[in-house]
């Protein structure tokens, strides 16, 4: 199929990552390991130092980064779609690929602004940049299994990646995007508990960082669901059964699941 050859000039790809911040640039790093990268932002030093770090191109403008590329991903704000659109001129990106991982702008509306583009939109988290990511991928099944496939193999390495319909990537952005977020929150509150108890702050940032990786690898490699594990540890009158009804009597639980709804909220009514 025509559309394939677009994404098979070889196994290397020229790659355009417009925009250059946090989650860009850990895309461009990831892209540089086995693809050329061409690098656009409006913060010139920080692109040139974003450059030197993976032996990337830095280009003058969007449509000079966007001219030498098979492949756009946007790392934009969403407020500033309809600039970059507009430097986006339909020859430069006819045929070509776009990613956009634009928070609330749907495939729809992307498609307005580039409608002889194919489009995906994906939703990463901040743990991509070591390679333990989350990212959600979507399409309007306009691309070929083939294109797919390599789309695959160019995220690999991310961490879990997942297809998945556009209805449910706001939820997505809720639970990981966001969830992230709540999970630092946990973190520094059980640490900040050690401390109270008398370790150093080296010492709790250790033994509780320890401790979430061991339940999430309990988890894992047993296959039992978290609420059954927690019994296995909640002897009798003990410890861990007075922990847990005092984080029920503080709605522990409720907050937890009432904030990644809230996210999911702001997040469909962007």
């Amino acid at each position: 199929m025509e559309e394939d050859k677009q994404l098979k000039a070889g196994n290397r790809m020229k790659i355009a990552v417009i925009g250059c911040g946090v989650m860009g640039g850990a895309f461009a790093r990831h892209f540089a390991k086995k693809h050329p990268v061409i690098l656009y932002d409006r913060s010139f030093e920080q692109t040139q130092n974003l450059a030197a770090e993976c032996q990337g191109v830095v280009a003058e403008s969007i449509e000079e980064a966007a001219k030498q590329a098979d492949i756009i991903l946007l790392g934009i704000k969403p407020k500033d779609l309809l600039g970059v659109a507009e430097a986006l001129s339909e020859p430069l990106v006819k045929d070509k690929l776009v990613i956009s991982m634009l928070a609330g702008v749907p495939l729809s509306a992307l498609k307005t602004h580039f409608p002889h583009s194919k489009l995906l939109r994906v939703m990463p988290n901040l743990a991509l940049t070591c390679g333990q990511g989350v990212v959600g991928m979507v399409d309007q099944g306009q691309l070929s299994k083939e294109i797919m496939r390599q789309i695959d193999e160019l995220f690999d390495g991310m961490g879990l990646n997942a297809w998945m319909p556009e209805s449910k990537l706001e939820a997505l952005t809720a639970l990981a995007a966001s969830g992230i977020g709540f999970v630092f929150l946990m973190l520094e509150a059980m640490m900040e508990g050690g401390i109270s108890m008398g370790f150093t702050s080296q010492e709790s940032k250790d033994f509780v960082l320890k401790t979430m990786e061991g339940a999430v690898a309990l988890v894992r490699e047993t296959g039992k669901h978290p609420a059954e594990l927690k019994l296995n540890i909640s002897s009798p009158g003990g410890t861990t059964i007075a922990g847990l009804i005092e984080m029920e009597n503080r709605g522990v639980r409720s907050g937890i699941i009432n904030a990644l709804l809230t996210a999911y909220h702001k997040a469909i009514a962007k």
